[in-house]
């Protein structure tokens, strides 16, 4: 499997045999006090006859340089079936500091670099709503 585009979205599904992307495309991210954030990676693939390699390796860079997250999946059997074949994963994960993120997909030799921009969200005091 190769490759060829990744995008992070709010929601994602197969409808008919094709991707069904809601939300949009994610390139900032507002997070509340518990910095957990929740979307979706879409990856999009083809088939390489010589690679039956189907794991995408996901890391998740700070922009501390810190440690990064790490994560991988496996893309099913049927995302690389056809041209073009995509295939998505759900991924939570803490973000503790405000800054632009780096999400780095790796599969098939190929790697893809996602910037995500994160800052905090707070909601407004009471007094705004009455």
């Amino acid at each position: 499997m190769i490759l060829t585009g990744a995008f992070l979205a709010e929601d994602a599904r197969t409808v008919n045999s094709k991707l069904d992307v809601s939300g949009g495309v994610l390139s900032r991210f507002a997070l509340g006090p518990n910095r957990a954030a929740r979307f979706v990676l879409v990856v999009l693939t083809r088939a390489d006859g010589e690679d039956s390699d189907r794991r995408v390796d996901v890391k998740i860079v700070p922009p501390t340089l810190g440690e990064p997250l790490r994560m991988s999946f496996e893309a099913p059997e049927a995302a690389v079936g056809e041209y073009p074949g995509f295939a998505f994963f759900d991924i939570g994960v803490t973000l503790p500091v405000d800054g632009r993120w780096v999400v780095e997909v790796t599969g098939g030799g190929e790697t893809l670099s996602l910037p995500l921009a994160v800052s905090s969200w707070e909601a407004p005091p009471a007094a705004a709503f009455a």
